[in-house]
């Protein structure tokens, strides 16, 4: 037989610490060598610019290259992760935890983390 492929469709939990392990791991080593500098919109909604996302914030992300920022929120973020998944960068760290398909933050690395933002701002991988 010819090798074949089945989609399937998924279903990932995120809860708000996954975001803010996500944000913390691209924000930390993930995007700076792409992103210059990251600015929160208005008031801080948690203690650090990793926690705003979870918490309904948005964060401004400046490039090398282009003088417009892009605007990162919870649902852009979320579509990062589904376009993720369906076409990993880096190591896969879904796994099932409690039941639930889920991301195990603990093995997403800087790679996982700036893929999922990327996918969340340009729908791709376009750095690195």
């Amino acid at each position: 037989m010819e090798e074949k492929f089945v989609d399937v469709a998924m279903q990932i939990r995120v809860t708000g610490e996954n975001v803010d392990d996500i944000m913390t791991g691209a924000l930390e080593g993930g995007i700076p060598y792409w992103c210059r500098k990251v600015k929160v919109v208005g008031d801080y909604c948690g203690k650090y610019a990793s926690e705003q996302i979870s918490r309904g914030g948005k964060l401004l992300l400046y490039d090398y290259e282009e003088k417009i920022p892009y605007c990162l929120d919870l649902e852009k973020l979320l579509n990062g992760i589904r376009l993720w998944a369906k076409k990993l960068v880096g190591c896969n760290c879904l796994e099932y935890i409690d039941g639930n398909l889920a991301i195990n933050c603990c093995n997403a690395d800087a790679e996982v983390c700036d893929a999922i933002v990327q996918y969340a701002l340009f729908g791709d991988v376009i750095y690195g």
